[in-house]
């Protein structure tokens, strides 16, 4: 993905990793002839010869003339991602693949021109593995921050929620996230809690987006002649502009989940804001727009 500009607010994406997972998984009960019929445009995000969705894992690496934040540290490198409970059950397919991760994320950081130690926010849309992954490194045997100087952005409800889950008997999975990707933050006192009314300054706005996890949130970028939205994973694959009432077995709230994306690709349809998805393959970077053959995603070059 070429770097996005938004006024004085760069976007520019690093790369975690890339996977493909079987899409009859991803989208139980779905009829995966629709993707066919979006062969023209949907094949960047598609694996036609093993009906599999293309996942991109992936931060963005937010400038503005204040500073310089992170969203969303993908999966990250060290961590024990096997479990026996329900949640790994469910999603061993990727959950496997993990595990013990060595992935040059760090190197492809610092290739951007972005140097750990210079990074002011942290801000994670929802506390899921794949997101909060490269909150911490592994440095002498125990979990550190990787961006020391930096204040990670956790929202209250989400926090709350993974907070809660972590004593579940009957699924580790959760709490291994939070012991080795969150716990190490808020000891280390680089944490704040936040809600949809923290202020990031001119242009840049929270919207809270529930469904996919309780806490959820976008992040809105807005200059005089552009717009941006990182949508998170509201969206996981780009058919869903086209059948937004598509949920993913990796939502929590299916219900609540169609709801929002609904009414967010509704409101991005035909816009002209650049959508900045958490998962999209490709150039990553594009636009949904609406013709005499039905809705889609562009993306730009």
């Amino acid at each position: 993905m070429r770097t996005q500009y938004f006024g004085d607010i760069s976007v520019a994406k690093v790369l975690d990793g890339t996977d493909h997972f079987k899409a009859a998984i991803a989208f139980p009960d779905v009829d995966l002839n629709h993707f066919h019929q979006h062969h023209d445009w949907i094949h960047p995000f598609f694996d036609f010869a093993n009906e599999s969705i293309i996942i991109s894992t992936h931060s963005y690496v937010v400038k503005t003339p204040e500073f310089t934040a992170i969203v969303d540290t993908c999966i990250g490198n060290d961590k024990n991602r096997i479990g026996s409970g329900p949640i790994f059950k469910a999603n061993e397919g990727v959950l496997s693949q993990w595990n013990n991760r060595n992935s040059p994320y760090l190197d492809n950081l610092i290739q951007s021109g972005v140097d750990p130690r210079e990074v002011d926010y942290v801000l994670c849309t929802h506390m899921h593995a794949d997101h909060v992954g490269w909150n911490t490194k592994l440095q002498d045997g125990r979990w550190v921050p990787t961006f020391p100087n930096a204040q990670y952005l956790f929202s209250q409800t989400e926090l709350e929620g993974m907070q809660k889950q972590t004593g579940n008997p009957f699924d580790e999975y959760i709490r291994l996230v939070y012991e080795d990707s969150v716990l190490p933050v808020i000891q280390s006192g680089q944490s704040i809690i936040i809600d949809s009314d923290f202020d990031l300054g001119k242009g840049i706005t929270i919207l809270p987006t529930p469904g996919h996890s309780p806490g959820h949130f976008c992040i809105e970028l807005r200059a005089k002649n552009s717009r941006g939205i990182l949508t998170g994973d509201v969206l996981h694959n780009p058919i869903q502009v086209c059948y937004p009432h598509w949920t993913t077995m990796f939502c929590e709230d299916k219900e609540k989940a169609n709801e929002t994306r609904i009414k967010l690709v509704d409101y991005l349809t035909d816009s002209d804001i650049v959508v900045l998805a958490a998962h999209f393959a490709g150039t990553t970077a594009g636009k949904i727009v609406a013709d005499a053959n039905g809705i889609k995603f562009n993306l730009l070059d």
